[in-house]
């Protein structure tokens, strides 16, 4: 049934989110222009460019991704005792890594390096890396695989993580997680993963009990709205495409009883 439910999910958020919309909407229109249907052509191309421009010029994503990031603060100073630190894998690009021989990393990758600082802070903790194959047509790049090379190459030994390379999303990240880490009653174990994803990573977590302290990396946002005119609009939807995948995987995980609450926040 999990495998069932991530194979939907995969191809419902694939024809709904933003970007795939207003391509959607551009292609319509302009078959409808060039069959004989120019007035609704017109309609849809119109709305598509009117969603540009509107996006272009108003901050939508730092609005919905602001509660995201803002909602767990960086807790530093940390306690002196950590007995783990786990982090979320999701700023490797397994696929070019392995065919360019090279680790190839993009935007969140402070959730790596931010581990590397912190297994360093304490050398006595567990360490944990989870993240396997989340693509649906690319299952044989697995995140973990990247991620050893990286962590060998910052002078992180292998033999210091343990490594979990199945899961497919972020419950299966904490549930296969728990399995590998099995902590303890009363241990202090610290999360890794970026700022926008903490609420729903920390939902899953405490559901299946295990209490962490969230540590959010990878921001987007200063923590504040900035209005301002920019002509990047694809790089605008995008970013608020995947405010919006967030906000509806909150949702989702919470009517499928997979977090703690609907919005977790600090404790």
């Amino acid at each position: 049934m999990d495998t069932i439910t991530w194979i939907i999910s995969k191809v419902i958020w694939t024809l709904i989110n933003l970007d795939s919309v207003l391509l959607i909407l551009l292609i319509l229109g302009t078959i409808f222009l060039f069959s004989g249907r120019e007035n609704l052509g017109r309609r849809l191309v119109a709305i598509a460019s009117f969603s540009l421009l509107i996006f272009t010029t108003i901050p939508f994503a730092d609005m919905v991704v602001l509660p995201l990031e803002n909602r767990f603060p960086i807790p530093e100073p940390l306690p002196k005792s950590i007995d783990g630190i786990i982090v979320l894998g999701g700023a490797e690009n397994a696929k070019i890594s392995q065919a360019r021989g090279q680790v190839v990393i993009h935007g969140s990758a402070e959730r790596l390096t931010q581990f590397v600082g912190l297994s360093r802070r304490y050398p006595k903790a567990k360490l944990v890396f989870t993240g396997g194959a989340g693509a649906l047509n690319k299952q044989q790049f697995v995140l973990a695989d990247t991620a050893r090379i990286l962590f060998e190459q910052l002078g992180l030994s292998e033999d210091r993580v343990q490594f979990e390379s199945k899961s497919r999303n972020t419950i299966e990240n904490a549930r296969l997680s728990f399995d590998i880490a099995k902590p303890q009653k009363g241990e202090s174990w610290v999360l890794v993963t970026s700022a926008s994803h903490m609420p729903r990573a920390v939902g899953v977590f405490r559901k299946i009990g295990w209490p962490v302290i969230p540590y959010p990396v990878d921001f987007n946002t200063t923590g504040k709205i900035e209005f301002r005119i920019s002509l990047d609009g694809l790089r605008n939807i995008s970013s608020l495409s995947w405010a919006l995948h967030e906000w509806a995987g909150i949702v989702a995980y919470r009517l499928m009883g997979r977090t703690s609450e609907l919005f977790p926040g600090p404790e």
